[in-house]
């Protein structure tokens, strides 16, 4: 069994995190989108920042304004870290 901190137990915090760091109205903090800066039409994951961010504020509707994929973005998260925890937790016995 390797020892370490695995990036899937960094996904959910790291999500959180950025939620927390990103304005959700200006987007301020929030990293630019490279597709759009090159070829000036947003990618699919365009206003996932934003979305992340007021997900993590509470407002669920605006976030699936911004961008649905949020969605799957953050239950790929959750089921991560849980999955972990489980993991983790069999592993103690």
């Amino acid at each position: 069994m390797r020892k370490g901190i695995s990036l899937h137990w960094l996904m959910l915090p790291a999500l959180v995190a950025y939620g927390l760091l990103v304005e959700p109205s200006s987007g301020d903090r929030a990293l630019p989108c490279i597709w759009k800066l090159f070829f000036g039409v947003a990618c699919p994951g365009c206003g996932l920042s934003r979305a992340d961010a007021l997900l993590v504020r509470g407002d669920l509707r605006a976030a699936l304004e911004l961008n649905w994929l949020i969605v799957p973005v953050w239950l790929l998260a959750v089921k991560s870290f849980a999955d972990r925890v489980v993991n983790a937790l069999s592993q103690r016995r």
